[in-house]
């Protein structure tokens, strides 16, 4: 072969080899275009196979693509993002935790910290949703593995905490069930936007706590009722029933000042509503105190409920009221 059609070879491949390169920069950019059209239309999951392509096809290209991959490099992350959050609104719990993954991956590979943050926190929140889910199916234990797991990737999120409350609540701890009731009211307590969530909890410990006291009553266990009750009233005003359920704990213990307090606290609240059965315990209370005369005036009250007959008896055989 002659030197002159070997230069001739020679520019022909350079050319086709330039020409290849340009192409590939062009191609790299129109799958960019078309992940950015699917984006557009929230379709993550075309829009993330497209822009893959894209990755790739620059990355063969090298330097010369270097602009595009930072376009691509931004919006592929957006669509890991977008696409885990997708799954998690549609309630596919798996689905997102495994996209929220790519998402904190792919943010890790990239540098961009803010977006590490948002997606391992949306885990978490991911894995709350799930727990919950099995809390409403009765699988407390199931529920409380997932909120674990939650608690070791965001260990201040209010809601998990929240879920803990009522899992432990199911499960019949009281002692977990307040200490997870705490942290919601720590972690959530100056967040506008646990207001509910921490007035749910406010009142459902509030309440487990008088039912415990109630137990109490019933075996006679007069201490450990007045504490459960008195630890009630940190997280919400004290009801007619809390204050009626003290009373009758007060009584037992012979603590009559206290249980004839509690007693006229519980007729306070709500005093358009009967309440023969307080009137009851304060003749009771009145009467152990030695107060014959207002024991009379409590009794008289009593006019409705199994009460009643009992009432009428101190009034006309033990009392003599006049």
């Amino acid at each position: 072969m002659s030197l002159l059609k070997k230069s001739l070879l020679f520019l022909g491949v350079a050319l086709i080899s330039l020409n290849v390169d340009a192409q590939t920069v062009s191609d790299a950019g129109a799958m960019y275009n078309e992940g950015n059209g699917y984006y557009k239309e929230k379709d993550y999951a075309d829009a993330i196979i497209a822009y893959e392509e894209a990755m790739e096809i620059a990355n063969m290209v090298g330097g010369d693509a270097d602009e595009l991959k930072e376009r691509i490099q931004t919006n592929l992350l957006k669509a890991y993002y977008g696409n885990a959050t997708a799954f998690y609104k549609k309630g596919k719990f798996d689905e997102a935790i495994a996209g929220y993954e790519k998402s904190y991956a792919y943010a890790e590979k990239v540098g961009d910290s803010k977006k590490m943050t948002s997606s391992k926190n949306n885990i978490a929140k991911v894995r709350t949703s799930k727990g919950t889910s099995y809390l409403k199916n009765n699988k407390a234990d199931d529920a409380l593995a997932e909120f674990n797991m939650a608690l070791e990737i965001y260990p201040t999120y209010y809601k998990t905490y929240y879920g803990m409350m009522l899992a432990y609540k199911s499960k019949g701890d009281l002692t977990k069930m307040v200490a997870n009731a705490d942290k919601v009211l720590e972690y959530g307590g100056n967040n506008p936007k646990a207001a509910k969530t921490v007035a749910k909890t406010k009142s459902t410990v509030s309440k487990s706590l008088v039912n415990a006291g109630a137990k109490e009553i019933q075996k006679e266990n007069a201490t450990k009722a007045v504490d459960y009750i008195n630890a009630s009233f940190t997280y919400a005003s004290g009801s007619a029933n809390a204050y009626y359920y003290l009373t009758l704990a007060y009584s037992i213990e012979n603590n009559w000042n206290k249980a004839i307090s509690s007693a006229e606290k519980a007729i306070n609240i709500d005093p358009t509503k009967d309440k023969s059965d307080v009137y009851f315990a304060l003749g009771q209370a009145y009467e152990g105190n030695g107060d014959s005369s207002n024991a009379c005036s409590a009794y008289k009250s009593v006019t409705n409920g199994p009460n009643v007959d009992a009432a009428k008896y101190q009034i006309a055989q033990v009392l003599k009221c006049g």
